[in-house]
């Protein structure tokens, strides 16, 4: 006569359900396929409120085309030196990433209009990237570019890429006014300003 403990039947129940449990988890998965796990990114995913990653695309997407149309840059015979700083968030909720708006603009910009835009760090993340890379030699580097200016290439921007978003929320639906602007560091001149409006299903 054969006698199982309490632990080998408990062994004897478990595994075969955990091998089910398993097999059907992967069976779901492969059922959902790619595209359930990663949506377009101009694929509204319900549950999702506010802006989203259609809004990013669609308006950098405009903006960078609008930036590209100002006579300063689009008849300047020399390289436009702008810096890109931040966004102001002046909405009703806070946001975990503000740069990914500028950080796709200037992406953009560069690929489309490399021959007549550069791009400058804030001279806080220059200096961050200097004493990383350069470590003790960063403050002898610096005095060394400062005292050969002319000749030591190193640009100076010109103008100020920065933005600030805003907000009307209501009971069912927030309007959104995404504003950026292209400021003259030397005279405060707004050169150019553009905005994105979008209003938003409050879902949440």
């Amino acid at each position: 006569m054969i006698r199982f403990t309490m632990r080998q039947i408990s062994r004897q129940a478990i595994l075969p359900a955990m091998v089910l449990s398993l097999t059907l988890g992967l069976a779901g998965c492969a059922s959902h396929g790619y595209s359930y796990y990663r949506p377009g990114i101009s694929q509204f995913v319900p549950g999702d409120a506010g802006l989203q990653s259609r809004d990013l695309v669609d308006m950098t997407d405009k903006l960078a085309a609008d930036i590209l149309k100002i006579p300063l840059i689009a008849n300047n015979p020399d390289k436009v030196v702008i810096q890109v700083t931040s966004i102001r968030n002046e909405t009703s909720t806070p946001w975990q990433n503000d740069q990914i708006y500028l950080a796709r603009m200037r992406t953009l910009l560069s690929k489309y209009a490399g021959n007549e835009i550069a791009f400058t760090l804030p001279p806080q993340q220059l200096a961050q990237l200097q004493q990383q890379t350069l470590g003790a030699n960063a403050g002898g580097f610096e005095q060394s570019s400062r005292g050969a200016a002319p000749s030591s290439g190193r640009l100076i921007p010109q103008y100020a890429l920065t933005g600030v978003f805003y907000d009307l929320p209501n009971s069912a639906t927030t309007y959104y006014l995404c504003e950026f602007q292209l400021v003259d560091i030397r005279t405060g001149q707004l050169v150019w300003d553009g905005k994105y409006e979008v209003r938003t299903l409050n879902l949440y």
